[in-house]
């Protein structure tokens, strides 16, 4: 259903995916003149508002029966020159603020208090009228409760008419005379977070999102060309599903290796009448189950910084990337889930739709919500430690970095023994004796004896620590690039704390990833190539790693 708003007071809906149909916008269309504050007779402007979790979307209809002056395509205050719209936000009282944008019909942007980086327009012509569409995150709006004060302006050269939608006086930045946009809940259906494919294999994977509402949930999903979908259901339990969570989480099995899938989300309402309403169009890649070429993306150690993550995001190593490896503390604690999505996963999927496999690390377990990592991503037995394969490479990820509780030892003990007993059971399988290479993957490393690793050795040693077992090992932690060579005693580092230290003597070559940089982990026939970029984006050392077969 469409709404039609009262002059000065809107009611702006949530919406579950921009892109699709907007049959609950709410629309604008009565217009008063900035001279005298009268309405015009003639409506020749309409302005639907919608917004999603993260966006204010502005979808701006100017009919012109007279000639558009689209003025300058042209970034500035060219912008505010011609027929443009003017959108104003702000806050009066002691700690007043306001944001001023504005788009030409030709194209042109301005803003104050805003980034253009941080924003988009699109604007078309036609003969009888202009449009634009426009996407402010809600982000730049520092506005707090459930209101923001508003005002939207179009300026008709031809015409030389102002028109605006509330009249604010003697001029525009009178933010205590604003109209105001009021957002209403969102349905319960509505996505806040996601979704997210993460912990890829050749044959599944698992999808996360978290809802506005709690409700049962499930994914519908088929390979790319087939026409019926399969079903997964989130959070299943004893032959149902869990109808009481708003963080939900589906483990799609039985896929066909190498392959492009599509999926759409669902919530049930059975017990309200509602019809299940579906939001779509996302996708992702399996595994590889055959030996070929590839390359992976690896980070770590980002503690928050999205900046930094956006910029990682951003380089050709992450567009040629089949999937991203998290190697943890991509957050500095764990107060709860949120603190996830604000330090790195929302991000991540605004930028990077890929698949990624995520470890624990020690910041991963610091806080009152250590268990939130967990609920985001674990599998379904709930441990940080697990294998996968892509293209002829095993995977094993190791969780032995937490900063766990010291009043609790002995819980401590035995899920290292665990892991130790699974890591036994991981090096006699098939999978792992008859794979072209073997990787090591834990977000704290053994890079030297005289720091703080013992603990993954103590894991490791006599199962994964012989000569030919393991091709390599990853890991971050320390803050700084590093890397060791079998049968030398010193290290290759750009820490000069770390170049003093002697290597660990292990027959495989181990590599820490620096903070807040990225390694690229490629494939290209036999050998297994690493290549390192520093903080700035910067390639700074290159090593390959020769096939087990060929030793």
């Amino acid at each position: 259903m469409t709404n039609q708003s009262q002059t000065g007071r809107v009611f702006v809906p949530q919406i579950l995916n921009p892109d699709a149909g907007r049959d609950v916008e709410t629309v604008l269309s009565r217009f008063l003149d900035y001279a005298d504050g009268n309405p015009v007779a003639e409506s020749l402007t309409e302005v639907s508002i919608f917004r999603s979790a993260t966006h204010l979307f502005l979808n701006v209809q100017a009919r012109e029966p007279l000639e558009i002056l689209a003025g300058t395509p042209q970034d500035g205050y060219a912008a505010l020159e011609g027929d443009h719209l003017e959108i104003f936000f702000g806050e009066s009282g002691e700690n007043s603020w306001y944001r001023h944008f504005a788009v030409s019909a030709g194209g042109g942007r301005f803003s104050e208090f805003a980034e253009l980086s941080d924003w988009e327009a699109v604007t078309a012509m036609a003969d009888d009228r202009w449009s634009a569409e426009i996407r402010i995150p809600l982000s730049l709006l520092p506005f707090a409760g459930e209101s923001v004060g508003f005002n939207i302006a179009r300026q008709r050269s031809a015409a030389k008419q102002l028109l605006v939608w509330v009249h604010t006086g003697s001029a525009f930045h009178n933010i205590d005379r604003l109209g105001r946009l009021y957002f209403l809940p969102p349905e319960p259906e509505c996505i806040l977070h996601g979704p997210w494919v993460c912990q890829p294999e050749c044959s599944s994977v698992e999808i996360g999102w978290e809802t506005a509402g709690a409700g049962a949930a499930v994914v519908e999903y088929r390979r790319k060309g087939e026409g019926e979908f399969r079903s997964a259901y989130a959070d299943p339990v004893s032959g149902t599903v869990r109808r009481d969570r708003t963080l939900h989480r589906a483990r799609l099995e039985n896929l066909t290796p190498g392959c492009e899938y599509e999926y759409q989300l669902k919530m049930l309402f059975p017990e309200l009448g509602k019809e299940s309403p579906v939001t779509g169009n996302f996708s992702f890649r399996t595994n590889a189950g055959n030996k070929r070429d590839f390359s992976l993306l690896i980070t770590s150690d980002l503690h928050c910084r999205t900046g930094e993550l956006l910029r990682i995001l951003r380089t050709p190593e992450a567009e040629t990337a089949d999937f991203g490896i998290l190697l943890g503390d991509m957050v500095t604690a764990s107060p709860g889930r949120r603190n996830y999505y604000d330090g790195f996963l929302d991000a991540m999927l605004r930028e990077w739709r890929k698949p990624f496999v995520i470890t624990t690390g020690n910041h991963e377990f610091r806080g009152c919500g250590a268990g939130a990592w967990f609920d985001l991503f674990a599998g379904r037995d709930g441990s940080g430690y697990f294998t996968f394969s892509h293209a002829g490479v095993f995977f094993i990820v190791l969780d032995v970095a937490g900063d766990y509780n010291p009043a609790l030892p002995e819980l401590e003990k035995a899920y290292r023994d665990r892991q130790r007993e699974w890591l036994r059971t991981v090096a006699a399988s098939g999978e792992f004796l008859h794979a072209d290479f073997r990787v090591l993957l834990s977000h704290e490393a053994l890079i030297s004896p005289e720091l703080g690793s013992h603990a993954v050795f103590e894991v490791i040693d006599g199962i994964l620590t012989g000569p030919g077992v393991i091709d390599l090992m990853i890991g971050g932690h320390e803050h700084c690039y590093c890397r060791s060579t079998p049968g030398r005693k010193t290290l290759f580092c750009n820490s000069p704390k770390l170049q003093r230290y002697s290597a660990w003597d292990l027959p495989f070559p181990v590599v820490l990833n620096d903070y807040c940089a990225h390694l690229e982990l490629s494939r290209r026939g036999d050998i297994l190539t690493v290549r390192a970029f520093d903080s700035t984006g910067e390639h700074i050392d290159s090593f390959p790693v020769t096939r087990i077969g060929t030793k």
